[in-house]
C-alpha cells in the first residue's frame, strides 16, 4: 500500500463514531460469500477498509482473530480475478481489511461484479458492466460499435477512399478492406 500506516486505537474509535460509507463497511461476522463482493467492490471504486468483529451501529463485538482467519481473507482476495491487494491488521480485537483501489479495474469474485456506492456494495448488470468497462477505458472507443449507424445509407465511399489513401491501404475492393479493417 502506498502511504500505508497502522491504525491505532483513536483512529478506529474515530471511524466507529463516523459510521459506513464509500470507503468503510462494518462486518459484524466473517461471512467468506459476502467478503468476497465486499473486497471486488473496494478494488473496483476507491479502494477501503472492512471491519470484522463492528455490527451496523459502529459498536465493537469484537472477533477471534486467527491465523486461519487471515489465510482464509487472503485466499478470497486472491481467488477474485484479477487478484486483489489487501492488507489484514488488528486492531483491539477488530481485524481490519484494507483493500487497496485496483489498478486493473475490473474485479469480480464468485458472485459477480460490484462497485461501492455509498455506503453499500452494488452488483453491476451486464450493461452496467459494459458501461463500467467502456468508461475505465478498457475498451477503446474505436473498437466500441456504433449502433446508430446503418449501411450502406450512412456509408460514404468517397470518405473511405481517401482514408485508404492516407492510411496507404490498398484499396482494390472496398468491402475486403473493411472487413480486413
Amino acid at each position: 500500500l502506498v502511504d500505508f500506516k497502522m491504525m491505532d486505537k483513536k483512529e478506529l474509535e474515530f471511524i466507529l463514531q463516523e459510521g459506513e460509507g464509500l470507503k468503510v463497511e462494518f462486518k459484524e461476522n466473517y461471512d467468506s460469500k459476502n467478503l468476497g463482493k465486499e473486497i471486488v467492490a473496494f478494488a473496483n471504486t476507491e479502494g477501503g477498509r472492512i471491519f470484522l468483529g463492528v455490527d451496523d451501529r459502529g459498536e465493537i463485538q469484537g472477533i477471534e482473530i486467527t491465523n486461519k482467519l487471515k489465510s482464509e481473507i487472503q485466499d478470497i482476495a486472491r481467488n477474485c480475478e484479477p487478484s486483489v491487494k489487501i492488507h489484514i491488521e488488528n486492531v483491539n480485537d477488530v481485524l481490519v481489511i484494507i483493500v487497496e483501489e485496483g489498478k486493473d479495474k475490473p474485479y469480480q469474485c464468485s458472485q459477480g461484479f460490484y462497485i461501492r456506492e455509498g455506503p453499500n456494495s452494488q452488483k453491476l448488470s451486464r450493461d452496467e458492466i459494459l458501461k463500467f468497462v467502456t468508461g475505465i477505458g478498457k475498451i477503446k472507443f474505436d473498437e466500441q460499435i456504433n449502433d446508430s449507424f446503418k449501411f450502406p445509407e450512412d456509408f460514404d465511399e468517397n470518405k473511405f477512399k481517401n482514408f485508404l489513401k492516407k492510411a496507404e491501404i490498398s484499396n482494390d475492393n472496398i468491402k475486403d478492406s473493411l472487413v480486413n479493417l
